[in-house]
């Protein structure tokens, strides 16, 4: 099952950690949807009939007409630590997009309705839909590492 949390408002330090409230408030699927309109799926990464079967028919329910991989790793990416301090600024999302995780791990942050940010734990398997205009963030875990296969709704050359 995907996890996914309220995160401490009052967090500090490295962003790669859980900063979980205390005692910590964890969420369902439904009520991550229900706070924040985010949907979550766990896919089963090893069977790839099953997997191909779920992808296709998730693309076409959420109207998802391209794909792309990323790569986000310590030992990959160029001034690794000054992307993920990019990629965790607060940013809004001009369309749906779906992430799935093939390997490693990440963070995914969602505001909720009441200005709650949650944070999701995503590892390999989970598929995370996040809305158009909904503040996002994210962050690998200590791992340093996450391989994401990302959907969208737009073709490269539509504004």
């Amino acid at each position: 099952m995907v996890q996914a949390w309220f995160i401490d408002p009052y967090s500090y330090g490295d962003p790669r950690l859980p900063h979980h409230i205390f005692p910590p408030k964890r969420l369902t699927p439904e009520q991550l949807q229900k706070q924040s309109e985010a949907l979550v799926w766990k896919l089963n990464h090893r069977d790839p009939i099953a997997l191909s079967t779920r992808i296709a028919t998730i693309k076409y329910e959420r109207f998802f007409v391209r794909e792309d991989i990323i790569e986000i790793g310590e030992q990959i990416t160029l001034n690794f630590h000054d992307k993920l301090a990019e990629l965790y600024n607060e940013t809004y999302l001009k369309e749906e997009i779906g992430k799935l995780v093939l390997d490693g791990e990440a963070y995914f942050d969602v505001k909720g309705h009441n200005d709650e940010w949650i944070r999701i734990l995503a590892e390999p398997g989970d598929l995370i839909c996040i809305p158009m205009e909904v503040a996002t963030r994210f962050t690998t875990t200590p791992t340093n590492y996450v391989k994401i296969k990302r959907f969208f709704k737009k073709e490269n050359d539509e504004p």
